[in-house]
């Protein structure tokens, strides 16, 4: 038994004993992430060392269909997966801020690990869908069961929408097993075998899968879920569902960028579709009050980006998106992870109605502030290095217009420094604090941060990783 199969079979282990055992779910759950995200070191360092950052294991499942459990890495796979258990990790030691339903909390915390492991593991698209759906199961659940008021509508309408995602990816991959010579699902092998399929043939499967991953993305005009779930669901969903659970989409979006030839045939029209995603979402933030609507809506400037520079289909480009999703992900669980914090010490995240709340809470206002910055590619964060990497790679391709969304990011970030500074930092009357945050979230305030500026610092520890070259 070998590292990537430990690094499923792990968090499996724990699912169940702590659906066996009621105590110490809370404690559970933080072991299973703290050792998945010492795997992950494991992983890379083995990969830094050997400067090879492709490993397989396969293991006989249905044989006579040619259907195997496949496990792999590459670049994009390891940095996601880094990405992925810090941010679970995170989660698990401070996103249960108010310790609310803590087993049922845990365990959904678990399944996701699972899923977010084995999708990014994935060496085939037999367990790539199957571990999709995994990773879906447990936000609908932290959505529907530990959410807000309008938990039940927003968690229907989020299930709706990955169940067409799920139907079309599942179609595609029906495709793909009855096209491809050998009927071969693999992932990695795969770009040598489109070019055999009729073109018809070809063109409905790289359609059907860009659908899917553009929901899960998410990218306009199928985005609208992802607000609704995020000021519907507990912190911990939020952090994984913009965290991680969006990178699903862009996991895919590199995989048949890079391996289907007639992407190219598409590039510029999907580049077209991100530009105007990334816009509208930002002239969307400027109509939000809810704070953990407005960070919703900074995912999907920030994917669109990431689309975009996916679209480009430049080495230096997908290194960018790679990167951005590293950014993103940090970035994103550090703001959802103060924005549960404000809610639970003021009972309020309307910043129509908050004033000067960094007097109460100085620590959470800096921490959110600096998640702007992050956000927005502030030097010395991580976004900096993934924005000009992505832009960089942009130009190569589009020249001038490689620019353009650019500009949304610009308008995002200054709206959102304007009106959250206001909130938190002007001198009106003072919104009365009425709760604390534990020391658990200072580690989370601290680890995330930790990972920004490090990332941000010293690029060339994940950079080497990645232009070792592939997906």
């Amino acid at each position: 038994m070998t590292i990537l199969l430990l690094m499923v079979l792990f968090p499996a282990i724990f699912l169940v004993t702590t659906l066996m055992h009621r105590k110490h779910a809370g404690q559970m759950a933080l072991i299973s992430a703290s050792l998945g995200l010492i795997l992950t070191i494991a992983l890379l360092a083995m990969v830094i060392v050997s400067g090879n950052p492709s490993m397989t294991e396969s293991y006989g499942y249905i044989t006579s269909l040619n259907i195997g459990i496949n496990l792999a890495t590459g670049p994009a796979s390891l940095i996601l997966l880094l990405m992925s258990s810090i941010v679970i990790f995170v989660t698990a030691l401070s996103g249960n801020i108010g310790k609310e339903r803590e087993r049922t909390a845990s365990i959904l915390l678990i399944l996701f690990q699972i899923g977010a492991t084995g999708l990014f593991l994935s060496g085939n698209f037999f367990i790539f869908f199957i571990f999709w759906d995994i990773g879906v199961i447990a936000p609908f659940f932290m959505i529907n069961v530990l959410g807000s008021a309008n938990r039940k509508s927003a968690s229907y309408k989020f299930i709706l929408y990955e169940i067409f995602s799920s139907a079309l990816l599942l179609f595609a991959i029906l495709l793909i097993y009855t096209y491809s010579p050998g009927h071969s699902l693999n992932i990695y092998a795969t770009a040598s075998t489109y070019s055999q399929m009729p073109l018809g043939i070809q063109e409905s499967i790289f359609l059907l899968l860009f659908i899917a991953f553009m929901v899960n993305m998410p990218i306009f005009p199928l985005h609208s879920w992802l607000p609704d779930a995020h000021s519907e669901a507990s912190t911990q969903g939020s952090m994984v569902l913009s965290g991680v659970l969006t990178k699903f989409g862009g996991f895919g979006m590199l995989i048949i960028f890079a391996t289907m030839p007639i992407a190219h045939a598409y590039s510029i029209y999907i580049a077209a579709i991100a530009a105007v995603s990334a816009f509208y979402a930002a002239f969307l933030i400027m109509r939000q009050f809810d704070i953990k609507r407005i960070v919703a809506h900074t995912t999907i400037v920030e994917m669109s980006i990431i689309m975009f520079a996916i679209s480009a289909m430049t080495g230096i480009g997908d290194t960018g998106a790679i990167y951005g999703m590293l950014a993103h992900g940090l970035a994103v669980a550090l703001m959802f992870l103060a924005a549960g914090a404000i809610e639970h010490i003021f009972h309020n995240r309307n910043i129509g109605s908050l004033f000067s709340i960094s007097d109460s809470a100085k620590l959470t206002s800096y921490v959110f502030l600096i998640g702007i910055f992050a956000i927005t590619g502030l030097p010395l964060t991580a976004g900096f290095i993934a924005d000009v990497l992505m832009f960089i790679g942009a130009l190569g391709a589009f020249g001038i217009y490689g620019i353009i969304p650019l500009f949304s990011l610009i308008l995002m970030g200054a709206f959102m420094y304007l009106v959250i500074s206001k909130a938190f930092f002007s001198g009106r009357a003072r919104t009365k604090a009425d709760g604390s945050i534990r020391a658990a979230q200072r580690a989370g305030y601290a680890a995330l941060l930790a990972a920004i500026f490090i990332f941000g610092i010293l690029p060339f520890i994940l950079l080497n990783v990645i232009n070792l070259g592939g997906i």
